[in-house]
């Protein structure tokens, strides 16, 4: 048994000193150096045909043996056991071995986070990570039924492991710090269609928020989330593009306490997990401006959605809730609604309100 563990070890230090490049040279090599041999034997059946000699060669390396092909002469049979099993064998093994070395360091760097997503384009990315909300806005995200099908990736600075390694719609990066522009790089920021910054605490929220605002897509929705409302407020004098939320917990519990389900409302208008809730979509380019109330009754019985509020702005501000019946819907506004599933622009006949 020791000779086989020492060989075996050396095949694994093979695979591992050996780059691709020389990898593919020597399984070449092998094939080549084999198949000369065989047309100096006279071996013309597996010679004379090229995928025949190709395909006999690694069922025999691979030491599976069909048996349909084999050599005839004296010499061919010398070939196969002195030259080509032993040589077939080594290079196989190692190049298994090397095939198991790098699914191996993907999963460890799935694991620690140290994968590079430079090529990633209109992804999500979830910044922070805090234990009581992360696993939830997921869960959020991946509810919604028909959202477009976009990578969610999470990035912490956190010493920490991939929270979820059996999630194939979420990756895991850790960074050094949110503030280097190689890191950054490396999460492809400027590409990122979605940002949600929740960090641990306000401060690491609008810090992160801060670092990131000058290399993010204009186009991108950046959503940040306070308890402190002087912090959201201090965002956005110097980040007016990026939407703040602000947790709202006291006034839910007087809500709750004037108007008893208000709360149990809240939470559905929230949650893609249950039933109705909220949604948003932008009004693409309309011939002329339409009032609210024909927009709000052909919304509602074509399409079963009920629009509650507008803004001229991506980010929510100067919302206008429950507007007037002559209120007018422009080209570009983005429409509020409650329905039992999301409604995509494609999808409504905007010719209705030509």
């Amino acid at each position: 048994m020791l000779p086989l563990k020492r060989i075996r070890k050396l095949f694994r230090r093979l695979a591992h000193q050996l780059t691709w490049p020389t990898m593919f040279l020597l399984v070449l090599a092998q094939a080549i150096t084999a198949y000369l041999l065989f047309v100096l034997a006279g071996e013309s059946a597996l010679t004379d045909h090229p995928m025949d000699f190709i395909y006999y060669n690694m069922v025999v390396v691979s030491t599976v043996g069909f048996g349909d092909f084999s050599p005839t002469t004296e010499m061919g049979k010398a070939i196969v056991a002195f030259v080509q099993i032993p040589s077939g064998l080594i290079v196989f093994a190692s190049f298994i071995g090397k095939a198991t070395q790098l699914f191996i360091n993907l999963a460890r760097k799935n694991m620690n986070g140290t994968s590079n997503f430079y090529h990633f384009n209109d992804h999500i990315l979830l910044l922070g990570w805090d234990t009581s909300s992360t696993e939830q806005i997921i869960q959020l995200i991946l509810g919604d039924k028909k959202r477009q099908k976009r990578k969610i990736l999470l990035c912490v600075t956190e010493q920490m492991n991939n929270p979820f390694p059996d999630n194939s719609e979420v990756f895991f990066v850790r960074l050094r710090s949110f503030s280097d522009n190689e890191e950054l790089n490396r999460i492809a920021l400027s590409n990122a269609k979605r940002i949600i910054i929740d960090g641990k605490s306000d401060d690491e929220t609008l810090s992160i928020a801060l670092c990131i605002s000058t290399y993010t897509n204009t186009d991108a929705n950046i959503s940040a989330h306070f308890f402190d409302k002087t912090k959201a407020d201090l965002l956005k004098v110097h980040c007016p593009q990026i939407e703040c939320s602000i947790d709202s917990s006291a006034q839910m519990m007087v809500r709750s306490m004037q108007d008893p389900g208000s709360s149990q409302v809240t939470k559905h208008l929230l949650s893609t997990l249950t039933g109705a809730t909220l949604y948003c979509v932008q009004a693409p380019e309309l011939t002329k401006a339409v009032e609210f109330e024909l927009l709000f009754n052909q919304f509602k019985s074509k399409y079963a959605m009920l629009v509650i509020a507008f803004s001229h702005f991506k980010n929510g501000d100067a919302m206008i809730l429950n507007p007037s019946p002559d209120a007018l819907i422009n080209s570009g506004d983005y429409l509020h609604y409650i329905a039992n599933e999301r409604i995509t622009v494609d999808e409504i006949n905007w010719d209705d309100f030509s």
